[in-house]
């Protein structure tokens, strides 16, 4: 696995976002926000930890390539509904699915299904207004980007910088462990997206990648750990405990390679080439996809 600094496939789509609203709808946002902190827990998560997953999560053209190739046709079954987005209740939920639409939103642009965009992008500015980000939601903006997926070093790069604006007005206002779930939120998706990939096109670098994930995994593991002083998110950690049960027997082992530098949007990137050679059985792949796909269903899907 390479690792990079971009956030999973949602980066395609979601985070873009420029500062669309007036001064007052942000302080209103901002006000909202701190009531909430006031009367409820609020963990802060250290940013170089926070860092660390970023780093860890697949590239968004990694992801495009792997989809791609595995010759899956495109299904909008496999999405979480986009009518979910009125169900989810509380800022918990509400960040896990507003990472895991922005997943969607990237498959739909990779899939060039535009149709079902607006929809999607209707859900993502729902939960925009529930977590007091709708400051940052440019909808045009986005409904443009939607439509082309021939710019992705250009998407990815605004789309990090727009998601540590989030982050750092999540972190002013003592609301972090929200940031953090709309990363799991996505990668969550993201694991559903390859479980689906390896169903329709069950091969080896399918099944590798779910493997390399372990290290996303254990980074996750780690901010969960501290995250479950919230009472409501007990559950969770215990339910990516089971997932660890399947990681476990998974073996990892890096081969060094010459990093590289581009240049994306006048900015220097440099991409880690490091090779990751994984030791796992189609059944430990089968087994994590499971595991996947249960904690899937209770956060994403069973709202109403």
């Amino acid at each position: 696995m390479k690792k990079t600094l971009y956030i999973a496939l949602a980066a395609t789509a979601l985070l873009n976002f420029g500062s669309a609203c007036s001064d007052s709808a942000q302080a209103d946002s901002e006000k909202k926000l701190m009531d909430e902190s006031a009367s409820g827990a609020a963990v802060q998560i250290n940013r170089e930890v926070l860092e660390e997953l970023i780093h860890t999560l697949p590239q968004p053209i990694e992801m495009a390539d792997i989809i791609a190739k595995s010759g899956m046709d495109f299904s909008k079954e496999i999405l979480v509904p986009s009518d979910n987005a009125a169900s989810y209740k509380e800022k918990y939920a509400q960040s896990l699915a507003f990472g895991a639409y922005g997943v969607d939103l990237g498959y739909i642009n990779l899939n060039d299904k535009s149709l079902y965009a607006l929809e999607y992008l209707e859900s993502i500015s729902k939960l925009s207004k529930d977590l007091s980000v709708d400051q940052f939601f440019d909808y045009s903006t986005l409904m443009e980007l939607s439509k082309n997926k021939k710019n992705a070093d250009s998407l990815i790069a605004i789309s990090t910088r727009n998601f540590n604006q989030i982050d750092q007005f999540l972190r002013e206002k003592q609301r972090g462990e929200l940031s953090v779930l709309i990363l799991i939120g996505a990668w969550i998706e993201g694991m559903h997206m390859f479980g689906e990939i390896r169903k329709a096109n069950p091969n080896q670098d399918i099944t590798n990648r779910i493997g390399e994930q372990k290290v996303v995994f254990e980074n996750i593991k780690i901010l969960l750990e501290k995250l479950s002083s919230i009472e409501e998110l007990k559950p969770m950690k215990a339910d990516f405990d089971m997932l660890g049960k399947a990681y476990d027997k998974v073996g990892i082992s890096y081969i060094y390679k010459e990093p590289i530098s581009k240049e994306v949007n006048g900015e220097l990137v440099i991409i880690d080439n490091t090779e990751t050679k994984v030791e796992m059985t189609p059944a430990d792949a089968d087994a994590i996809s499971q595991q996947i796909e249960t904690i899937r269903t209770k956060y994403l899907l069973k709202q109403k």
